[in-house]
């Protein structure tokens, strides 16, 4: 099962910085519009900047005098060195200690990602304001500015804090569940849609919507990061949803967190620390973060079959994901480096739907002989990839070509991975007609069968309609290798879901 997702940190603009550019677009139930104008100022960790006049994309935000003892820790130098800097700061608010700590943790990692999945990384900057304080909630919204080959460009995530529990919340906990998230995500899609944006790029997911807040009039402030749902070049992307359409699909907390906005400026203290531990205080998973849970008895009462895509996702992945929806079917992506840089909102879709992510490698060399400096690069830049686009961690991993020795195992055992590879060999990578695909599979599989398919090749693509047909029929459900394999070990490989077979294929190399 993926780890809890972390959230994505990101710049207020400083003192002598160029302010850049930003989309806005507004669903309610009367229109979209479209504007652009400077949007971050006021309180950041290095200093504050007079706010200008409050817009409809703009959060609410607290200066930092109206905190007292209020500072600034550093965090995520660790991550600096080789020609990439690290200059970033979280909130410091008296008694609120778990705030700083859970922000600081956050600001480590996706420095460390940033740095392992972009080759071209040279710096990271992290700024921070309160967007809300009051009602036993403080709301900071962390703005990273990332700086590679494509130039400088900002991204956004918004945390909520409980000065009762110490709980930090993400931003999709203002949301009563994931329905609600998905409600959300048709809203947004619309206005993007009239307002030049692209709703392709969107789907219900905890980390593409990762910094929700609310306006002066209390509706609610959906910002993407630069790149995520238009050209790199626009910026940040903001769509406000109107107060009646985003007051149904609050939570509690957003709730809270929207009253707490509300408040006109005024004195804010934490009077005490929280007691207990707080992260035994989340009660319910946060929406969006992990595919919905899957009840299956495979080998017992069910057969199942778990069909494994590999090298994509691709331009036609979106056709194999309306598929495997049409038929209720889940799917495992075994997605490389090259894939998720070029078509990142699709990992973030294929996570979002219910499917399982597995890493397949940065450059799709085979990792055997290859040493375990390399094969830890691979695996690193990969989990970094899936990580800054989904918020989780995977914990199954295919070496390419399904190669493997004691080194791979290894550093797999260190990345917390299984190497998962497969006892079904459609040979659709060989050039092969979309016939011969759907008669290799359907000859091929047996019952809890785990089978390999490229979503990268057109035959595949073409076949699948009948190979999803087929199994329907035949009365398998179709799962993905968690559900088909329940538990796994770090390192261990595994060809089948069948004990037997597997050690046979392990002694083989291969299975007969």
């Amino acid at each position: 099962m993926p780890s809890l997702p972390h959230g994505s940190p990101a710049p207020v603009p400083r003192p002598g910085r160029p302010r850049r550019t930003a989309r806005t677009v507004r669903a309610s139930r009367t229109a979209a519009v479209l504007a652009a104008g400077a949007l971050l100022a006021a309180a950041s960790g290095c200093g504050s900047l007079k706010p200008p006049d409050p817009a409809p994309t703009a959060a609410t935000r607290v200066a930092q005098e109206n905190v007292p003892g209020i500072g600034a820790r550093p965090a995520g130098a660790d991550a600096a060195g080789r020609g990439f800097t690290v200059r970033a700061s979280v909130p410091d608010i008296p008694n609120a200690a778990p705030l700083a700590d859970h922000l600081a943790g956050v600001v480590a990692q996706e420095a460390a990602d940033f740095r392992a999945a972009v080759d071209s990384a040279t710096r990271l900057e992290v700024d921070w304001e309160l967007t809300a304080a009051g009602r036993g909630l403080v709301g900071v919204r962390l703005v990273r500015t990332e700086h590679d080959h494509r130039g400088v460009h900002d991204s956004y995530a918004t945390y909520w804090y409980d000065t009762a529990t110490g709980a930090t919340a993400y931003s999709t906990e203002l949301l009563a569940g994931d329905a609600e998230l998905r409600r959300l995500d048709r809203l947004v899609a619309a206005a993007l849609e009239k307002g030049g944006g692209d709703p392709a790029a969107l789907h219900p997911g905890f980390r593409l919507y990762d910094s929700l807040a609310f306006n002066h009039d209390g509706d609610l402030v959906v910002e993407f990061d630069a790149g995520r749902v238009a050209p790199l070049e626009r910026g940040r992307v903001a769509a406000v949803v109107a107060a009646e359409d985003a007051r149904p699909l609050l939570s509690d907390l957003g709730r809270r967190a929207r009253a707490a906005s509300a408040l006109t400026p005024h004195a804010f203290s934490i009077a005490e620390p929280p007691a207990g531990d707080p992260r035994e205080r989340r009660e319910r998973p946060v929406p969006g973060s992990r595919p919905p849970a899957e009840d299956h008895d495979c080998g017992g009462a069910v057969t199942c079959v778990a069909l494994t895509f590999d090298d994509g996702p691709d331009k036609r992945t979106p056709e194999v994901l309306d598929l495997l929806a049409a038929y209720d079917a889940k799917a495992t992506f075994f997605v490389p480096g090259h894939s998720v840089r070029n078509e990142p909102a699709l990992v973030g879709r294929a996570f979002a739907e219910g499917h399982q992510l597995g890493n397949h490698g940065d450059t799709h060399e085979t990792f055997a002989g290859g040493g375990r400096d390399r094969i830890d690069a691979e695996l690193s830049a990969v989990d970094a990839l899936i990580r800054r686009e989904t918020g989780t961690t995977v914990d199954i991993m295919r070496p390419p070509f399904g190669r493997t020795d004691p080194a791979v195992a290894e550093v797999a055992r260190e990345h917390g991975q299984a190497q998962v590879i497969w006892d079904t060999d459609t040979e659709d990578w060989t050039g092969l007609s979309a016939e011969e695909v759907l008669a290799n599979t359907v000859a091929r599989t047996p019952p809890n069968g785990v089978v390999l398919l490229h979503d990268t090749e057109d035959a595949t693509v073409d076949a699948l309609p009948r190979i999803l047909e087929h199994f329907t029929a035949q009365g398998y459900a179709l799962v993905t290798i968690a559900d088909l394999l329940e538990e796994t070990e770090p390192g261990a490989v595994y060809y089948s879901a069948d004990p037997a077979l597997n050690a046979v294929c392990i002694r083989l190399a291969g299975c007969p």
